[in-house]
């Protein structure tokens, strides 16, 4: 049972929900009442009658005027809690006892310093992104502006790791009280922006490319193969170094993945969309493919949608009518934003409105990690509406772009895969979802295609059942 103070109800359900129900599988009964704490006994599990769990409650205590403004924001640098089994924990939000320290026992009773609760909430609500207004060149919140970066915990599933010292506190109350089993899964997909390298280009363009790749990028692999394209006739896609799609299935299928492919239905912006219409039989003959082999489609809405529920919608529905007339039946249906172009808590709404079930687009886009510090697909909620909405938030973790391009992390060989490799064992480490994205473009170069294919090798190798969590 919780005793739980009753300043922002919504908001204390919708977290309570998620990390007692979705993470943790447990039952819970909650009363709300004016007090200053959060307070969990184990009326009907077990161990002492008087055992009881208190935990610090600091974000959703924050006064109206200071909601979802900077004074509310953690303040930085971060304490730290050490805690036997789990070492140096960031606090975002808490309160330290006399001695400075965050966990106390005394006998049957556990005090905890940490808000694990409104951590959590500012985690996954993404609390940070309504309330700092810096974005780059295509509005996006960057990774420099958080506080997992600013913190040094972005490399870091914090919201697991709270979750963690929670079970723990519990457990150590009421020995008997038993957690959900999960599976790990790893959770690869392809946006698909452009599915053939000659789409929208010409015989000039592409001559212009190829001697761009040699004298500018100094990519000869990549120069040859779109020269070979003028060779072999542009209409000939066979060897597009583009099309990508079977070797991107026969790897998957071979470790025993299922990729998902999210497609751009509709132009937004030309030069930023997708070089092709669903329209066009080569895009159908892929989607029919795509889906006999067993594998996901999905939507990938254009550059200009995020913040448009009404292109979002028709994006969907052209999806979902292109897929009927195929003949490819889905029982879910997800995406992710394209250039991951997305505002919170707007692009969450539009998504639900429009009737998709799942998105996968937060992660950074200039560094890889925990955007929303956590492994776990969830429901979102809304901070304006102050709802939770049915769509779930399957984070990214990994994309292929923000590992090996020189505008973001620019890592090479070894250092890449040891990169990625570090993030898979985080997520394995809480039998969690390793999402990676690897553009079907992305395997022009032989290196490219060596990382990508040593990245699958290793995520087979490192068996995530060998890794308990803590």
């Amino acid at each position: 049972m919780l005793r739980s103070p009753i300043e922002r109800k919504p908001e204390r359900e919708y977290i309570y929900q998620v990390i007692f129900e979705e993470f943790l599988g447990l039952d819970y009964f909650v009363s709300y009442e004016e007090r200053e704490d959060i307070e969990i006994t184990g009326a009907g599990i077990g161990g002492s009658a008087g055992a009881q769990l208190i935990i610090a409650d600091v974000l959703l205590r924050t006064e109206d005027a200071e909601w979802l403004e900077p004074a509310s924001m953690p303040k930085l640098p971060l304490d730290e809690a050490v805690i036997p089994g789990f070492g140096a924990v960031p606090v975002l939000y808490g309160r330290p006892n006399r001695k400075g320290t965050f966990i106390h026992t005394d006998g049957d009773k556990i005090t905890c310093g940490i808000d694990l609760f409104g951590a959590c909430l500012f985690m996954l609500a993404r609390y940070e992104e309504l309330v700092v207004t810096e974005r780059d060149q295509h509005d996006r919140f960057t990774a420099y502006s958080s506080v997992a970066y600013q913190a040094g915990f972005l490399d870091r599933p914090i919201v697991n790791e709270y979750v963690e010292i929670l079970y723990a506190c519990l457990h150590r109350l009421w020995p008997e009280l038993r957690r959900k089993n999960r599976e790990f899964r790893r959770l690869i997909s392809h946006d698909v922006d452009a599915p053939f390298f000659v789409y929208g280009r010409s015989f000039l363009s592409v001559a212009k490319e190829s001697a761009g790749d040699v004298l500018r990028r100094f990519d000869t692999e990549s120069a040859l193969k779109k020269a070979g394209m003028l060779r072999r006739g542009l209409r000939d896609l066979s060897a597009d170094p583009f099309n990508t799609f079977e070797s991107l299935m026969d790897l998957s299928e071979r470790h025993g993945i299922r990729s998902s492919f999210y497609f751009i239905t509709q132009e937004t912006e030309p030069g930023m969309d997708g070089n092709y219409q669903m329209a066009d039989p080569n895009i159908r003959s892929l989607l029919r493919q795509i889906h006999a082999r067993g594998h996901e489609i999905g939507l990938h809405p254009a550059y200009q949608t995020y913040l448009n529920p009404e292109r979002i919608r028709r994006q969907y529905d052209i999806l979902r009518s292109t897929a009927e007339e195929c003949g490819i039946s889905q029982q879910v249906w997800g995406g992710r934003q394209h250039y991951l172009r997305w505002r919170a808590p707007d692009t969450w709404q539009h998504w639900e409105d429009a009737g998709l079930h799942y998105d996968s687009t937060l992660i950074y886009a200039d560094l890889a990690g925990f955007r929303c510090g956590v492994c776990y697909e969830f429901p979102v909620f809304n901070l304006r509406t102050r709802q939770p909405l049915q769509l779930r938030e399957r984070p990214l973790i990994v994309m292929d772009q923000t590992i090996v391009h020189q505008s973001y992390m620019g890592l090479t060989g070894e250092k890449a895969l040891r990169t990625i490799l570090h993030y898979y064992k985080q997520c394995a480490k809480y039998q969690g979802d390793f999402t990676l994205l690897w553009h079907n473009s992305q395997l022009m170069r032989s290196s490219d295609r060596e990382l990508y294919q040593a990245c699958l090798e290793k995520l087979s190798i490192h068996n995530p059942k060998k890794v308990s969590v803590q």
